[in-house]
């Protein structure tokens, strides 16, 4: 609830980038003129030690990161790793380098790996910050406080067992959580119903449905809060889609063809769309570009100190409205025509966070099967798509595991109140079953024994 996993947030991470000029960079396509490119998943620029890198990934998840300014292979050591690490997050106390050629508990996502080896540097400040930083990229992956791995020891790890030599095997993972969950749903099913029946029988006196007072508190407890530790087993249960049931929010190969128009390619980014583009920002200091496709056009989405704008390569004069984004989803299907287009400047159900940190305003169109695509107006891309299992997805998941009800979720401490009384219930519940489990091992162990005294007394 108050402290997730430790990540680098995209906020966080922008406003810790250095600022740079764009001065005497290469284009994408002379940079990498050499190297099997492809079609391009995602290219960037940023400044590493205030030289200008290109970062690309391909269509097949393959990495190169350049410089900028004479297309060599870029490559960062321990020495400049340190120092791009103080540059950016402006610690200044002592330190420790590691080199990790494997991922360790902070880092344990299998997205990582195309990074390694990566620097693991230890911070002496009083935060006991721990920063990660890719020796491929030159980018910072992941940085933490003791305040917070100590959080998350306690909460997010077990919660997700998120526990390093797990977690790094993500079918193992997947297959652990699915399992545990699926195993806890039909525990507390099989309570549940017991309850039920049992409520059936009078008591014998008031509130002592049996002689043993954990019995009582157990089944008094479940009656009311039984029901919630259900809906959270369950709905944790479906966040895994144990049934492959749910379709991507990602636009398949055929949709990103037809959004595109075009493969993108390095092609795309010759001298003089490059030059034109360069002069459009001309002495600007920014931090990072990122650059998209849209409708056989090159994008470059520029962020500077607080803001970002979006300019298009090879002509400075463009305009893209609803219209343009509508057309591009009619074309993906003839049986699935655009019912609605709006620009949303406030969250909905299916496009929101609690943390507000998503982009605002979003453009929404609706179609006909009842799919709903979310496009940033800032980069031109898709964000989210959000088909009819998705949005049942929604609430059978962060709806019934997070609450997430516009009634509570936007309506602080009443979420958290709610939340903290429940979740005292299910741990009483939790609790109690335990205790009575381990004193009923207890007896089964007792009679075991004495029949095995029995069978050698004999």
């Amino acid at each position: 609830m108050y402290q997730s996993f430790p990540y680098l947030g995209q906020a966080k991470r922008i406003e810790m980038l250095s600022n740079g000029v764009n001065t005497e960079i290469l284009s994408p396509k002379t940079v990498f003129k050499n190297d099997s490119i492809g079609n391009i998943a995602q290219l960037k620029l940023s400044f590493i030690l205030d030289r200008p890198v290109f970062h690309l990934i391909t269509n097949q998840g393959k990495l190169f990161s350049k410089y900028a300014d004479n297309g060599r292979d870029f490559f960062l050591t321990k020495e400049a790793a340190l120092k791009a690490t103080i540059k950016n997050t402006k610690i200044t106390a002592n330190s420790t380098i590691q080199t990790l050629t494997e991922l360790d508990q902070w880092i344990p996502r299998t997205k990582y790996l195309r990074h390694l080896p990566i620097f693991k540097i230890k911070f002496e400040d009083k935060n006991k910050t721990l920063v990660y930083i890719s020796s491929v990229t030159g980018e910072l992956l992941a940085i933490n406080t003791s305040s917070e791995r100590f959080w998350s020891w306690l909460g997010a790890i077990p919660h997700w067992i998120y526990f390093k030599d797990i977690r790094v095997h993500n079918t193992l993972w997947k297959q652990l959580v699915t399992w545990l969950a699926a195993l806890g749903f039909i525990m507390v099913i099989t309570g549940i119903v017991t309850g039920l029946v049992r409520y059936k029988k009078k008591p014998k006196a008031k509130f002592k449905r049996f002689k043993n007072k954990w019995y009582n508190y157990h089944y008094y407890f479940g009656l009311f809060f039984g029901l919630f530790v259900c809906t959270w087993i369950f709905s944790g249960w479906m966040s895994m889609t144990p049934f492959n049931w749910l379709p991507s929010t990602q636009l398949n190969e055929k949709e990103v063809l037809k959004w595109q128009s075009q493969k993108h390619t390095i092609n795309y980014y010759d001298k003089d769309n490059w030059a034109s583009f360069l002069n459009q920002i001309k002495s600007k200091e920014f931090k990072e570009v990122n650059f998209n496709f849209f409708q056989n056009n090159a994008y470059a989405q520029v962020l500077f100190q607080n803001t970002s704008s979006l300019y298009k390569l090879g002509n400075s004069n463009f305009s893209l409205n609803l219209n343009s984004y509508q057309k591009a989803i009619n074309s993906f299907s003839l049986e699935n025509d655009v019912v609605e287009t709006i620009l949303l400047k406030k969250y909905d159900n299916y496009y929101y966070s609690r943390h507000n940190d998503k982009d605002l305003p979003i453009i929404r169109i609706k179609t006909i099967q009842n799919i709903t695509y979310y496009i940033n107006p800032k980069t031109t891309q898709i964000v989210y798509k959000c088909a009819t299992e998705n949005k049942i997805q929604r609430w059978i998941y962060h709806g019934l595991h997070s609450l997430d009800f516009s009634f509570l979720a936007w309506n602080r401490p009443l979420w958290d109140i709610v939340l903290f009384i429940l979740l005292t219930g299910g741990t009483i519940l939790s609790f109690s079953a335990t205790g009575l489990g381990i004193k009923f091992l207890k007896r089964k162990n007792r009679r075991r024994v004495k029949r095995k005294e029995k069978k050698f007394q004999n």
